[in-house]
């Protein structure tokens, strides 16, 4: 069981995430590798906000393939290399998990692997 912890004692969370995930019970963990935005191919999926949408799209895939889905996600941590898309990557992000909320760490780094990844993004599942 899954349950979500953002005390009244603390500031709330300042966009759609968690401040604590607590899971009990769980017979399953996912710890899924920081996901870029390539396309099966190889190939960049463009601009910031492509990327970020094939990053999701590839940690479902994972989740999928262990039979898991995005409501299983405890914990991401998400590595942007440009401080302007904060707001782009937490709209993308929102439509992405479609209300799903879960513990969330955001960094802005001075660089990824390969200069023209804009974001990495590595997820927890627990079910």
């Amino acid at each position: 069981m899954i349950s979500r912890h953002s005390p009244a004692s603390i500031a709330p969370p300042s966009s759609d995430y968690s401040h604590g995930v607590k899971v009990t019970d769980a017979k399953t963990w996912m710890h899924i590798s920081g996901q870029i935005g390539t396309h099966a191919d190889g190939r960049l999926a463009g601009d910031s906000a492509m990327q970020m949408e094939v990053c999701w799209e590839r940690i479902f895939a994972v989740l999928d393939d262990a039979d898991m889905s995005k409501d299983n996600i405890v914990k991401v941590t998400v590595f942007l290399t440009k401080p302007e898309d904060v707001g782009l990557y937490r709209q993308v992000r929102d439509r992405m998990l479609d209300g799903h909320i879960c513990a969330s760490t955001l960094l802005i780094v001075s660089g990824l692997a390969d200069p023209s990844w804009t974001v990495e993004i590595e997820a927890i599942a627990a079910k």
